[in-house]
């Protein structure tokens, strides 16, 4: 199956910017999940866009705090002095506890280069 959702983003002018995070755990367990292999569906026009590896403390506004959770990051960087609006489209294959295939979620990010 296949999924969408478009998510707002703003970023500043001339800065590397984390946009989005796929960390994956079990909310019943707080046991780690499989890291998904997000894939950059379309790049933005005016400037690049990066995924890379991340480690992060879950705080405690989560279901399991003091976590360390790994996963891949979204990382936009816009073109030297552009300003103005951006957009760029990511895939991240979403598993569950049962044995069907991935879902896969689209994510559409309208960034905002301020």
């Amino acid at each position: 199956g296949a999924a969408g959702e478009t998510v707002d983003r703003t970023v500043k002018a001339n800065a590397r910017t984390a946009i989005g995070g796929y960390f994956s755990y079990w909310l019943d367990t707080c046991g780690r999940g499989e890291i998904p292999d997000v894939t950059v569906r379309q790049r933005p026009a005016n400037g690049t866009l990066a995924v890379q590896m991340h480690e992060t403390t879950l705080g405690s506004d989560t279901r399991c705090p003091g976590m360390r959770v790994r996963g891949p990051i979204v990382v936009y960087t816009p073109n030297r002095g552009f300003r103005g609006a951006d957009e760029a489209v990511v895939d991240v294959p979403v598993t569950s506890n049962d044995a069907r295939a991935p879902t896969i979620r689209t994510y559409t990010y309208r960034i905002r280069v301020e």
